[in-house]
């Protein structure tokens, strides 16, 4: 009973309120001229917002959790005042006349307006989305899904707020020019990428009523990879068409505020997940292992092509160290590609998965070691700013680093048959010819780049690879010294 005339007095005073409400803006409205320049806007802006705020409180029923009651309410108003400062703003490019200033101050409160709506909702939904990535990182490390999860507000409806605060994004962007919205844009369609990517459970209950992983992570890997060359390209076709508009070239090489240092974060984010998921394979329902390793490769290689691209617009130490390491596991992820679907067997599987990221890492290796040799060359008459010169030391460091991981996939793979959980003793004749010959790759490689670098750090990886090859040989000769004595 309390209950239902709680309800029934909140209707019947809801109408009421929202009328006064609307009637103080019409009032603010009217006497804009008599008040002090930009308080009538300010009581209009407020009037307004709190009359849509109680109607959406009235009229729109949502069977979700309080706060995304609340984010609902912010981007729908973040919305509205989005379409209202791009109306004002094209009335005021067309109409110049002597109410200009008082336009200015509207077009001003309104664009704060929304961007205060759209602050709201992003941060209770990227709340949300933070404790969903949470559970499902538990899930991950404990391989099982965890029942009795709470309801905190994540679910598909949170699709629709975040496709509603992108769209005012972009309403906003385009009215206004502004620059640093299209740092706003990006994240707002990282929120949206993680929200709809993480909807996918991160396991499922195969036919035997075990749970193996899904797909989630590689296509939230392969999505992440596509938003940020896709937003490389386009903050590049905007800065041509600004450069081509604008009468100064000056004013138009300004660099977007914040993208590049958002783009390599998000580049560093990739990186994390083409290492998990090289790590561990994920068998998908299209292509088993191979399927999840070449999506791997191609997300791998698409992300350092748009980083590359950005690279050659707007210079970053760290977008560069970025590019080079997604350019190398997207080369460790081609060079798995050879490794067979059978067996399925993780102890099995994994010597073959060093022994190809051994080849891939030495690839990546010679290829920054020939880059850090030939470029000087090539360049000797160039200007010295160019992105190629500024990515030399780069290439040196990473050449290094390669060749060190190398060394650590070889050592993993040469202590392999030793360790107490592993069965298989990984001695059959394919296999031992494999990891030799991808151990004198190894050695090459290193013996080639101590010559052209001249290098004191890589003659002694080229002395740990020599040592590594000799114990690979001699483990996998240890179960058969009793026969050969």
């Amino acid at each position: 009973m309390i209950v239902a005339d709680a309800q029934g007095w909140a209707a019947e005073w809801s109408g009421s309120l929202t009328a006064i409400l609307l009637g103080g803006a019409i009032i603010s409205l009217a006497c804009r001229r008599l008040l002090p320049r930009g308080s009538a806007w300010v009581g209009f802006v407020f009037f307004l917002s709190a009359a849509g705020a109680i109607a959406f409180v009235r009229f729109l029923t949502l069977t979700t959790t309080p706060t995304q009651h609340v984010a609902w309410l912010c981007v729908f108003l973040c919305l509205f005042w989005s379409l209202v400062t791009a109306a004002a703003t094209a009335r005021r490019r067309h109409i110049a006349d002597a109410t200009a200033v008082a336009r200015l101050d509207f077009i001003s409160l309104s664009r704060l307006a929304a961007m205060l709506f759209g602050v709201v909702t992003a941060i209770i939904q990227s709340v949300v989305l933070v404790m969903r990535m949470i559970y499902v990182g538990v899930d991950i490390i404990h391989g099982y899904p965890w029942e009795g999860v709470p309801d905190y507000g994540f679910g598909p409806m949170g699709l629709w707020s975040l496709a509603l605060l992108f769209l005012s994004c972009a309403i906003g962007l385009l009215s206004t020019g502004a620059r640093r919205l299209a740092t706003v844009q990006l994240w707002t369609a990282v929120l949206l990428t993680l929200w709809a990517c993480l909807l996918y459970p991160p396991f499922q209950a195969n036919a035997s009523g075990a749970f193996e992983r899904t797909s989630g992570t590689l296509l939230l890997l392969a999505s992440l990879s596509m938003v940020l060359t896709g937003a490389v390209l386009v903050e590049g076709w905007f800065a041509n068409h600004r450069r081509t508009d604008s009468e100064s070239s000056k004013a138009s090489r300004r660099e977007t505020p914040g993208f590049t240092a958002s783009c390599g974060v998000l580049a560093i984010v990739i990186i994390v997940l083409t290492c998990y998921h090289l790590l561990v394979p994920v068998r998908t329902m299209w292509g088993g292992f191979r399927g999840s390793t070449l999506s791997v490769f191609v997300s791998g290689a698409v992300a350092a092509g748009g980083s590359f691209l950005l690279l050659d617009r707007s210079w970053s130490d760290n977008l560069a160290d970025a590019s080079l390491g997604l350019a190398s596991l997207s080369l460790c992820g081609l060079a798995m590609l050879a490794v067979p679907s059978l067996p399925t067997s993780l102890a099995e599987r994994y010597p073959m998965m060093f022994n190809a990221m051994i080849v891939g890492l030495t690839l990546a290796t010679g290829l920054w070691a020939w880059f850090s040799c030939v470029r000087p060359a090539q360049l000797d008459d160039g200007e010295p700013g160019t992105t190629a010169v500024r990515l030399i030391p780069h290439a040196q460091r990473f050449a290094f680093l390669s060749a060190a991981l190398a060394l650590v996939a070889g050592a993993l793979m040469t202590y392999w048959p030793r360790m107490p959980s592993i069965a298989g003793m990984d001695h059959s004749l394919g296999r031992i010819t494999a990891g030799l010959a991808a151990h004198l790759f190894l050695v090459l490689v290193m013996l080639w780049c101590s010559r052209r670098l001249r290098s004191i750090t890589f003659h002694l990886l080229t002395v740990m690879a020599v040592v590594s090859t000799a114990g690979f040989i001699i483990i996998r000769m240890a179960p058969f010294a009793s026969r050969l004595g």
